[in-house]
């Protein structure tokens, strides 16, 4: 067995694999000691290679002697947060020992922390409709709990808002079904099995969920990629109360869509909606704002709408008639001023005809 099939076997294991398994298809000491110097695979802690390089949160995982979980987990698997490296979250077995600890990194004893062993290679798989991630799960096992599991610990650490996101991502991206979150949230408290019932799976980017859920938090009605109007394919991210269509552009905005976005602004207000707008920085930095536009424009709306007073003083501007002749326009023209006929004469006004 060369350098490189050592490596081919730790990657098809699914990254991570001992060194009796190893040993067991046919690898030496020295064999695995000149793939570790030449870089095939690097060894994270005692008896355990990997090809995930040094820094990579399972190697981490690996390194501190147990396996990767919650918002962790799900970042390599493309969730909807924040920051694409979220704190490293570790769960090792009860009573280990010879912990190697990482700054920063949240470890928890826990019995799902030890590694299960593997399969050998005649044991039967489990029949897939028993869990939807059963294969995933096996080749993660060395350095990751069940997707299950590591979904409840992100979800129980996160904030409300960003909770929601989350399950809304297991649904919008296939990895769960509304019955598969509530069998995941089956086991958990009372007072947590309810957020199911908060995710929505029409839910198209991690800011829309955040500001659904700011919105909903606050008391306002709600509605998630509503169509523009009767026969328009076109949907708005977020509807607050039926007034306020709020368009949310993600990270990555392109500037290919600017007009397509504007006309999108032109039907939403044609249709007796205002339309407002925010990025991905507003809404993680500056959501007061975001906040305080919408009901500065929800509270417009319930006012009644007073009469415009023209200030005095300001001249009226001529009219527009219509074209005749080549040029493209004419305005009215104003009005001649008519001589008012002369009144009867005043009592006190002396008549010099007939005088004698």
């Amino acid at each position: 067995m060369g350098m490189q099939q050592i490596a081919t076997h730790v990657r098809n294991a699914g990254g991570v694999l001992h060194k009796r398994d190893l040993v067991a298809l046919g690898a030496t000491d020295r064999m695995l000691t000149a793939a570790v110097r030449f870089g095939h695979v690097h060894r994270a802690r005692r008896g355990w290679y990997t090809t995930f390089p040094p820094g990579d949160a399972r190697y981490e995982a690996v390194r501190i002697g147990g396996r990767l979980t919650g918002a962790s987990l799900l970042a390599l698997l493309g969730a909807w947060m924040w920051t694409a490296a979220p704190t490293l979250s570790v769960v090792v077995p009860p009573g280990a020992s010879r912990l190697r600890p990482r700054r920063g990194a949240t470890v928890r004893w826990r019995a799902d922390g030890r590694v299960p062993p593997r399969p050998s290679p005649g044991t039967a798989s489990r029949h897939p409709d028993e869990d939807e991630h059963a294969v995933d799960d096996a080749r993660r096992a060395a350095w990751a709990v069940p997707l299950r599991t590591a979904l409840v610990d992100a979800v129980v650490a996160a904030p409300l808002d960003e909770a929601v996101a989350l399950l809304d991502w297991a649904l919008s991206s296939g990895h769960f079904s509304v019955v598969g979150l509530h069998e995941a949230f089956a086991g958990a408290p009372a007072d947590v099995r309810g957020i199911v019932d908060w995710a929505d799976a029409r839910s198209e980017s991690f800011i829309e969920s955040v500001m659904r859920v700011t919105f909903v938090c606050l008391g306002h009605r709600v509605e998630s990629q509503t169509r523009v109007g009767p026969g328009d394919r076109r949907r708005i991210d977020v509807v607050v109360d039926g007034v306020v269509a709020l368009e949310l552009d993600g990270r990555s905005w392109h500037g290919d869509t600017f007009d397509a976005d504007r006309l999108k602004d032109l039907a939403i207000t044609i249709q007796g909606r205002t339309a407002l707008r925010a990025s991905y920085e507003m809404v993680r930095d500056h959501r007061p704002l975001v906040v305080e536009a919408v009901h500065t424009v929800l509270g417009d709306a319930r006012r009644p709408r007073r009469r415009l007073v023209e200030p005095r003083g300001r001249a009226r501007r001529p009219g527009v008639r219509r074209t005749r002749g080549r040029r493209p326009w004419h305005l009215v023209r104003p009005a001649r001023a008519r001589a008012s006929p002369p009144g009867p004469p005043g009592p006190g006004t002396a008549s010099t005809s007939g005088a004698s």
